[in-house]
């Protein structure tokens, strides 16, 4: 809850206004959702300690699981694959808008929550302990990123990250 309040807390106004109205008009995905946040942030803190709250693999990793978490929770009550990651979209860009770092690091995150949503979209099974696997596997083939042309060039399957964690 800390961390959703944080968001909240550091939101304007008319943030908060549009946050306010999105989640009204989605009550029903607000508590999945919540519980996704929950269980994205749990998976990451165990793999990776604090290490995913910095521009690193790590954070790649937990927005693309965080995306395909939200998705999952929310497809368990609607049943609309493309209205569940149209709200995922959603929910995931206002948390960027609400939560700005630099222009380089929300295209970062914007590119990961969309290779998160590419995943649950092919994904069958929705497994979520192999999800965690295939999303730590593509941890190994994180693209290190220093421009905006870079994202652009980066297929929607491969994570991307501004930090080498070794450096």
């Amino acid at each position: 809850m800390n961390e959703v309040w944080g968001v909240i807390k550091r939101a304007r106004p008319g943030q908060l206004f549009q946050l306010m109205w999105l989640c009204l008009s989605h009550i029903r995905l607000v508590w999945p959702t919540y519980r996704a946040t929950k269980k994205t942030i749990g998976i990451a803190n165990t793999h990776f300690g604090h290490e995913h709250r910095r521009n690193t693999p790590a954070n790649a990793f937990r927005h693309a699981l965080w995306n395909w978490m939200i998705a999952k929770e929310c497809a368990l009550v609607v049943k609309k694959v493309e209205k569940v990651l149209k709200w995922t979209e959603m929910i995931t860009d206002m948390h960027e808008k609400i939560l700005p770092g630099n222009v380089l690091s929300n295209a970062m995150d914007l590119h990961n929550n969309a290779v998160g949503r590419a995943v649950f979209r092919k994904d069958e099974s929705r497994d979520a302990e192999k999800s965690v696997l295939h999303f730590l596997e593509l941890v190994e083939n994180s693209l290190q990123i220093s421009s905006l042309e870079e994202i652009k060039q980066t297929s929607d399957t491969r994570l991307v990250h501004l930090i080498n964690p070794t450096q």
